[in-house]
């Protein structure tokens, strides 16, 4: 191979000229290509260093936070707000024993599941001794019993556990003073939710500049529609508020679990992914994913 002279960059095989010099039109017809897929690979190149840059922006801005103002203690449990955080520790604690509809439902279907099992092994057992039963039958009810004794056996310390889970629950459900305070939480609830908002307002009123929890979950207000980050902020704020998140980086702290089926811990399951959902799509928003 060889390289024309002014085109260095661009080598062309000899083969194809026969040794001789090539025309204008047969050198720009091996450089035109060439030069198109560089000015693609530039282009390429121009959008991927401004889609970074963006994103440098953002993050610095999340970074660094807006506002030249005072410090927003967003999430200090003062003022109006404390009563509030008062009476959602009670919900809390009343909930504790109080079951969440779907592990009602869930425990309810085992402990009927279970009852099933030993009906049908009750129901061949009687079969078997009620008297003269063909011997094809009664192999196969023999077997029917022995399946179900197996089955039963392995199922009963849990269905057990589900009785009387399912026991304190409709205990629990009939203390008044239970009652009381989830009808109280539920009401704060929606009160605090009213002051988160008032406290985000005002901190935007002020310039003041937002927790390090703030600035990465939720960054800097969108345009031209503020709506949603607006409606994630005081549900991040609110969730750390009635939940007593004190995370300084994490916006709501570690995940929780639903495990337990408690009415308290499955709807802050369920809050928390919620609002996950929703910083998320910021996150998107803001080319951060």
């Amino acid at each position: 191979m060889r390289a024309f002279a002014g085109y260095p960059l661009f080598a062309v095989h000899c083969v194809r000229f026969a040794g001789r010099v090539p025309t204008e039109k047969e050198r720009l017809d091996v450089v035109e290509p060439q030069v198109a897929t560089l000015i693609s690979h530039v282009g390429q190149l121009t959008a991927e260093l401004e889609r970074v840059t963006a994103r440098l922006t953002v993050l610095q801005r999340r970074l660094s936070g807006a506002g030249d103002g005072p410090p927003a203690e967003l999430d200090a449990v003062t003022g109006e707000v404390e009563p509030l955080v008062e009476a959602l520790r009670r919900a809390w604690d009343a909930e504790q024993e109080i079951l969440a509809d779907p592990a009602r439902v869930a425990l309810r279907q085992e402990v009927l599941e279970f009852d099933g099992l030993k009906a049908r092994r009750d129901d061949a057992r009687s079969k078997l001794d009620g008297g003269r039963v063909p011997r094809f039958e009664r192999d196969a009810l023999s077997h029917e019993v022995r399946q179900m004794e197996w089955l039963i056996n392995a199922n009963e310390a849990s269905a057990q556990r589900a009785a009387e889970r399912l026991e304190a629950d409709e205990d629990a459900m009939g203390e008044e003073w239970r009652t009381e305070a989830v009808l109280a939480g539920e009401k704060a609830r929606g009160e605090i939710k009213d002051a988160a908002a008032r406290r985000l307002s005002e901190a935007l009123g002020q310039y003041a500049r937002m927790p390090v929890w703030f600035r990465v979950g939720l960054g800097e207000i969108p345009t031209p529609d503020p709506s949603f980050w607006l409606e994630s902020a005081i549900a991040v704020l609110a969730y750390r508020l009635e939940y007593g998140v004190t995370d300084a980086v994490t916006p709501l702290g570690t995940p929780p679990s639903a495990a337990s089926g408690s009415e308290n811990w499955v709807r802050r399951a369920n809050v928390h992914a919620d609002i996950t959902d929703r910083l998320t799509t910021l996150a998107a928003t803001f080319h951060l994913q």
